[in-house]
């Protein structure tokens, strides 16, 4: 008898997740996604946790002895979700097989593509107009709820369940150190002037690939078809379990080094006051997205991307493989609509891969992007960049998307770090440089290279903006036309060195 897959997805996620700006209906939704896809159906029966080859980030694969059987589970996880989750979206797959597991998943991918490509549309009375409207759903409220500052707004059900979910502590308790609180709100991540957060999403590299390079380890096995089935689908949960601790143990390392370095944050974070100033919103194998003060985002990032590309999971036998992510991080006002900044954030880290998909072909890399939103510019990142960071004679301004562990670009995270350096410790007769100074120097590199040369000559700076490693040129321009300091003046007043990896 032919045996059965269950390809299940959790559809539109990020819609599902950011439709709202209150962080406990962010991190709410986040945390249902995470039990639908892992826990969900062993609280139906505990014995599904047998037919389980790997969950988690939105996505689930499971085996059954029959048709029959796939069925029944899709039937009861079906009629689970639509009870307790309202607005959760699935989309589930049944593929027979009696070859090799590979090529039946390879095909319940392609059908489960088809299936979401195929998606009808359907409309629904969702209100008669006599109704309070849920804020946060636009779906008819069904109660009141009570918000800290003692206001009172209805919400919808959908929204209740999604709060009555923000289960932070059991979940994420584990991801920051002991003796710590998370904030309760956005707001609690900053303190002082500065009333800046930053959304920091990272996705893993060429996961793709990496399985394609499993399979075909497995390819290789000697055996009938059922052992090498049994097999593969063995190793794929291992790798899958391997992935997702990666990840976290990497996140929990960036967060061990904001402690270590939590004297140089008392200014601007809550900290001193056990207030921890990361609140995780999605962990979920190599997807991950937390939010931050705006201030440490960029070396926030930058710490978990390098603890990232140290790890090494075992594909199979004695094949190793090394992680590399992409990472984005928006720099917003807090009061900027969290979708937003989360949308950024997810756009510039789609730029980091492009690059590198771009530049790398044959090699893996970590590469990070940022931006700073201050509402003033509107469209994707690369329509920002083309109209905003050209200077008026044609050059780059900026050198992002930066490689982390690939210093033989110039374009890395050590010249930028370099170029901060050189522009902290500038001095004219024994006297720093203001910092309006510095941010004049900004407008006058937007105008091109010889302004530049003029402006730093006129005020004897010339000297102060050395090239970089792998770069020739001067006046702060290298000779394939890319400003080397544009980047670091512009974050400098929401830039904190973080040190220690």
């Amino acid at each position: 008898m032919a045996e059965a897959l269950v390809l299940w997805e959790v559809s539109r996620k990020q819609d599902y997740i950011f439709t709202s700006n209150k962080l406990k209906e962010n991190i709410g939704a986040s945390i249902i996604i995470d039990k639908i896809t892992s826990e969900l159906p062993t609280k139906i029966d505990e014995r599904y946790q047998e037919n389980k080859v790997y969950s988690g980030g939105g996505s689930s694969l499971y085996r059954f002895k029959s048709r029959e059987e796939a069925k029944s589970f899709i039937e009861s996880l079906s009629e689970k979700i639509l009870r307790e989750y309202p607005g959760v979206e699935v989309f589930m797959v049944v593929e027979e097989y009696d070859d090799e597991v590979t090529k039946a998943i390879d095909r319940a991918h392609k059908k489960l593509a088809q299936k979401k490509n195929q998606r009808k549309n359907s409309g629904q009375q969702l209100s008669f107009g006599i109704e309070r409207i849920c804020s946060s759903t636009g779906l008819p409220a069904v109660k009141k709820y009570p918000e800290p500052d003692g206001r009172v707004r209805y919400i919808s059900y959908e929204t209740e369940v999604k709060i009555k979910n923000d289960t932070r502590y059991e979940r994420f308790q584990k991801l920051i150190p002991k003796g710590y609180e998370f904030p309760s709100m956005f707001s609690e991540l900053i303190k002082g002037e500065k009333s800046y957060i930053a959304v920091v999403h990272t996705d893993g590299n060429r996961m793709g690939r990496l399985q394609d390079e499993l399979k075909a380890c497995y390819a290789h096995l000697n055996g009938d078809i059922t052992q090498k089935n049994e097999e593969y689908l063995l190793n794929l949960r291992r790798f899958s379990d391997d992935i997702t601790k990666a990840y976290e143990e990497s996140f929990i390392a960036m967060t061990d080094t904001i402690d270590k370095n939590k004297k140089e944050i008392f200014d601007c974070t809550n900290i001193k006051e056990k207030v921890f100033p990361v609140i995780p919103v999605i962990v979920a194998g190599d997807d991950i997205t937390y939010v931050t003060n705006g201030k440490i985002g960029i070396e926030t990032a930058r710490i978990f991307l390098e603890h990232l590309s140290k790890k090494q999971i075992r594909l199979y036998g004695d094949k190793f493989v090394n992680l590399n992510a992409c990472a984005g991080v928006a720099i917003a006002r807090v009061t900027n609509p969290f979708a937003k900044t989360y949308q950024l954030a997810e756009d510039l880290c789609r730029n980091a891969k492009a690059k590198l998909l771009e530049e790398c072909q044959d090699e893996d890399y970590s590469l990070i992007d940022w931006h700073i939103e201050q509402g003033e510019f509107i469209g994707s990142i690369t329509e920002i960049r083309e109209k905003y960071y050209i200077s008026e004679d044609g050059k780059n301004l900026t050198m992002r998307p930066l490689y982390i562990n690939n210093e033989g670009n110039f374009r890395s995270y050590k010249n930028f770090k370099t170029a901060r350096n050189y522009i902290k410790r500038i001095k004219i007769n024994k006297k720093s440089v203001s910092r309006s100074k510095l941010k004049e120097l900004i407008g006058v590199l937007k105008k091109g290279e010889t302004e530049t040369k003029l402006f730093l000559k006129f005020n004897k700076i010339e000297n102060y903006f050395p090239r970089l490693e792998g770069t020739s040129g001067d006046y702060c321009f290298s000779s394939d036309g890319t400003c080397l300091y544009y980047d670091a003046i512009e974050v400098m007043d929401l830039f904190i060195d973080l040190e220690g990896c």
